[in-house]
């Protein structure tokens, strides 16, 4: 599984995978062997160990001398978000499913982080939230309507551009 993350300030996308000897870490910058054994982080050449506190969805990490904050990102609030820095500023599906909520309406204002939608896909929901602060210009789907990958769900207009 793909995770987006936010690293010491820099977004990645990053997945692990199994090998005969371990793991490797993929990321968007190469691959790494890593290992973790009783404290011992090796990732590399590299090798030490690790203390790692997290909170939320943020991760603290001291590892050979440096701290590092970690912060894992819901992909679909980032797919929303690339998709409403776009001249329409439209939120996309970012998978194929069906809205089991809707919870904003054309006209209404909304925050960054707001739930505009709830869709369910594989029988797992996801809030579909408002990537910026902004005015909901139009719903594209209604309650138990089906969508495919990529279609329309909401479009925001900046704030002061009411529908």
């Amino acid at each position: 599984m793909r995770h987006c993350i936010e690293l010491d300030g820099h977004d990645h996308l990053i997945w692990l995978s199994r090998t005969a000897d371990g793991y490797v870490l993929h990321f968007d910058g190469g691959d790494v062997a890593i290992s973790l054994d009783n404290g011992l982080l090796r990732a590399g050449d590299s090798q030490g160990p690790v203390h790692i506190a997290g909170q939320g969805d943020r991760l603290f990490i001291h590892w050979n001398g440096a701290a590092h904050e970690l912060l894992f990102k819901d992909a679909v609030l980032r797919h929303a978000a690339g998709a409403a820095s776009g001249s329409e500023d439209t939120v996309r599906a970012p998978m194929p499913g069906a809205v089991v909520g809707v919870s904003s309406e054309a006209g209404q204002t909304v925050r960054e982080g707001d739930i505009l939608l709830v869709i369910e896909s594989m029988k797992l929901e996801t809030a579909i939230r408002a990537s910026r602060d902004g005015v909901v210009e139009a719903v594209h789907v209604t309650l138990s309507q089906s969508f495919e990958r990529d279609a329309p769900l909401v479009t925001l207009a900046p704030l002061g551009e009411e529908a």
